[in-house]
């Protein structure tokens, strides 16, 4: 058999395999899921103004007590319109976002809705890295930089700030170099030498020569679930330099340069007519079945919309482009670190309110003793060590070594039935608590005689008892910010209110707690639990400064802590304990969240 018609046979081989991996769904189609409940393919179709409007609301909630998540709602939209984002109105957006506001369970409004489970796993595969906080590098009055916390869209534009591209949807569309096959990714024409800059933090996969691709370029996500591709990247110099296989890059890294190579066995040819980016997105959903059909490519058309908003700023030094300002997200730090299992450890940290026996004064704050008493049992029976905040701390600043599984519990108010019902609990079954109380109820209730299991707080007398118990700790709650005092909620910034003013606020408010916690048990607070859960980004330079080593927040989640970064001590996540859950389906939730991680 002669050589080429081996290259015929070669060809039309690869053309029959590319066929199988071409994922382009219709509307008509019901969404897939295996046996184990595992998606087998994304039909995504999300536009624009969905992903903006969604976006836009969970950043706005993100530090009040009821998060909008961006992920449930397009997961509510995608179930209520079977998938077609055609029918996308901003009012059943609002109508979703006045349910959680209004006190709706979730789960319960959307529990008949067949395929709510389907898209939120799907949607949150492709778009599960976008959205969280980081940290930022940014100019500072004196000329120097300063590194601030934000929240918000922490993923990039593919393409550098202040470079020029143009793009359409062109996604499916037919390609015939080679075989005839559809176009699965979305090409963004720019000049030659446009930096290319990774729009997710990853790992390198992916480098050199494809016939098709020319100079190409894969980056794994750190969850694993997204492999970005970048092609037709610059001839003679298509990457960053010293950029390998293997190398962590962080979201925003110039990573390569725009070109027009590829449509050629030759390496380093120049044969696409036109210069451009050609940018993929394909999902790894079960890593067994990698580079099989199961693989799902996604159009980008929308999502780079999207991106454009958030472009890396750049700067050339010599032939080269480098991100001006600096940039850290949790998922680069830790994938960065290069330390054993051991430097880290996942962490679920339980939030409590108040312990009462009769049923019809139990709420989403609030369950019974017996509850309680069944979590602890679970917790015991199932492996788990309560520790306490003391302990996390010392993990991350001395490496102390922590428990096999370790979990944390904590009481948010510092209620009288916390002393009541709990205490006597967590002395029976030897297990550990934290109590972060409001400094000023304390005081008050500690100058009366009114042991009152409904609305009564801890005393003085009752937290030192306890403390002298060694099983619970006692944290700062505020000192008397517990409430919307002149339109504040907690120890949220007001509008229109200065750095300097909020700072004296804030500092005035949590060291009255701190010097009267001192003087009363010879203690001092070493976290800072927000009340509402409620954060104004400003507030943690005053926190810091403060001297708290830790803050609790509301978010739900589990916690990543890691030993020699204090930052993963703040903002720690906690799952609200209500009592619509069997302890069992409780801790289901959580144990399916830490296999995840």
């Amino acid at each position: 058999m002669s050589k080429s018609t081996l290259k015929i046979l070669a060809l039309i081989v690869l053309g029959l395999t590319a066929g199988v991996f071409l994922f382009v769904f219709h509307s008509d189609r019901q969404p897939a899921a295996t046996s184990s409940g595992s998606i087998k393919w994304v039909d995504f179709n999300v536009t624009y103004e969905a992903l903006k409007d969604t976006m836009e609301s969970d950043i706005r909630t993100h530090d009040q007590e009821i998060h909008i998540d961006w992920i449930d709602s397009l997961a509510y939209l995608g179930a209520k319109y079977g998938g077609d984002f055609k029918s996308y109105q901003k009012s059943d957006l609002k109508k979703f976002e006045e349910k959680l506001m209004s006190g709706q369970d979730l789960e319960d409004f959307t529990k008949n809705m067949k395929y709510f489970p389907y898209y939120k796993k799907a949607y949150g595969a492709v778009l599960g890295g976008f959205l969280g906080y980081y940290k930022l590098e940014v100019p500072d009055e004196a000329g120097g930089t300063r590194w601030v916390e934000r929240y918000g869209l922490k993923a990039f534009s593919p393409i550098a700030e202040g470079f020029w591209y143009t793009h359409f949807d062109d996604f499916g569309q037919n390609r015939s170099y080679g075989y005839s096959r559809q176009h699965l990714g979305h090409d963004l024409m720019a000049g030659t030498g446009t930096p290319v800059v990774a729009v997710e933090g990853g790992v390198v996969e992916a480098l050199g020569w494809n016939q098709y691709g020319g100079w190409r370029l894969g980056i794994r996500s750190f969850d694993k679930e997204r492999y970005y591709y970048y092609a037709h990247l610059r001839k003679d110099h298509p990457y960053a330099e010293n950029l390998t296989i293997g190398q962590t890059v962080s979201p925003g890294q110039v990573v390569g340069y725009v070109g027009q190579t590829g449509y050629s066995l030759k390496e380093n040819t120049n044969n696409i007519d036109t210069p451009h980016l050609h940018f993929g997105m394909q999902l790894v959903l079960d890593e067994k079945a990698k580079d099989s059909p199961n693989q799902v490519w996604i159009d980008l058309y929308a999502i780079t919309g999207l991106l454009s908003n958030h472009p890396s700023t750049v700067v050339k030094k010599g032939k080269e482009y480098v991100r001006k300002y600096g940039f850290s997200e949790e998922s680069y730090y830790l994938a960065s670190a290069k330390e054993d299992k051991k430097s880290q450890v996942k962490v679920p940290v339980l939030m409590y309110h108040g312990l009462l026996k009769d049923p019809k004064m139990q709420n989403d704050y609030v369950i019974s003793p017996d509850l309680f008493e069944k979590d602890l049992k679970y917790l015991k029976k199932h492996g788990y060590t309560t520790i306490l905040m003391s302990d996390l701390i010392d993990f991350v600043e001395t490496g102390a070594p922590l428990p096999e599984k370790p979990v944390l519990l904590t009481f948010d108010d510092g209620y009288y039935n916390n002393y009541l019902y709990a205490f006597p609990l967590l002395e029976k079954y030897k297990m550990k608590a934290v109590i972060s109380i409001i400094g000023k109820h304390t005081d008050d209730f500690s100058k009366v005689d009114d042991n009152h299991a409904t609305y009564s707080h801890v005393t003085w007398k009752q937290i030192q008892e306890m403390l002298a118990s060694g099983l619970v700790e006692i944290q700062n709650h505020s000192y008397d910010s517990h409430d919307n005092k002149g339109g504040r909620k907690g120890v949220l910034k007001l509008s229109g209110e200065s750095d300097d003013a909020y700072a004296k606020f804030l500092r005035k408010d949590l060291l009255k707690l701190q010097k009267r916690m001192q003087e009363m048990t010879g203690v001092t607070p070493t976290t800072f639990t927000y009340p509402f859960g409620a954060v104004s980004d400003s507030s943690m330079d005053v926190v810091k400064e403060l001297g708290f080593k830790a803050s609790l927040g509301c978010m739900e989640g589990i916690n990543t802590i890691t030993k020699g970064d204090k930052g993963s001590l703040y903002k720690i996540k906690r799952y609200l304990r209500t009592p619509k859950k069997s302890s069992k389906d409780f801790f289901k939730k959580i144990e399916s969240d830490l296999k995840e991680q």
